[in-house]
Formats: C-alpha cells, structure tokens, sequence
C-alpha cells in the first residue's frame, strides 16, 4: 500500500478543520504502539495518503489516514529520480522543493523548545 503524501500534525486539525488521525480505539493503540493524540504531548502524528479517493474519503471523514508513527522529531529523506520539484507545505503555506539529481534533499520537524505567540496590536 504506497504513500503518496506524507503529513506530520501536532494538532488534530487540517484541512478545514478534519481530523485525519481519527480516534482510534485503545486496542488499536496499544497493537500499534501508539498513543492517544493529544495537542500538548510533543508528539507529531505522522500519517500518509495513498491516492485522491483515499484523501477525499480522509477529508469527508468516513475513513482514517494510513497511520505511519508518533514521534517528536522526524526527518525525511526524499530522492528525486526524474523529478525537479518536490511539493511540500508547513503552517499552510505551500512552496516548490527543488531538488537535486545527484543529492538527497533531507526535511527536518521538531518540536521548539518555546511556544510562539501571535501579539494583536502592537
């Protein structure tokens, strides 16, 4: 079963407010040794979309993601082939990754030790 997109949340929300992750129950937690999602516990959700209709029926929420890790920190190594571009998106903003023939292209995530506020009015 390919992956086709990779995406790593700290919250439960994406896309307009869904809940890929899901709520898995305690059993398939523990089989797969996982934990509870929770926004405070300084885990990432890894998790993977095969194709368009498997996305769309994560997005209308009648199934769950591929649920791939729990982890603090991640880092992704990703190998070209024939492409130029990889397409990649962090905090809603999308860019074009180039990438190299010759080279890995290595995309780190962590957590930082300090939360970030947004000051309205300053």
């Amino acid at each position: 079963s390919s992956v086709r997109a990779i995406v790593a949340l700290n919250l439960h929300n994406y896309g307009s407010g869904r809940n890929p992750w899901g709520s898995p129950k305690r059993q398939y937690l523990e089989k797969k040794g996982f934990v509870e999602a929770h926004v405070d516990d300084g885990l990432l959700e890894i998790f993977g979309l095969k194709h368009g209709w498997h996305a769309s029926f994560v997005m209308v929420e009648l199934i769950s993601a591929k649920h791939i890790a729990q982890a603090a920190a991640i880092r992704l190594e990703v190998r070209s082939g024939e492409w130029k571009n990889t397409y990649m998106q962090m905090d809603v903003e999308p860019w074009k990754q180039p990438m190299s023939k010759e080279y890995s292209t290595f995309v780190e995530i962590k957590r930082v030790p300090f939360q970030s506020l947004m000051v309205n009015g300053l």
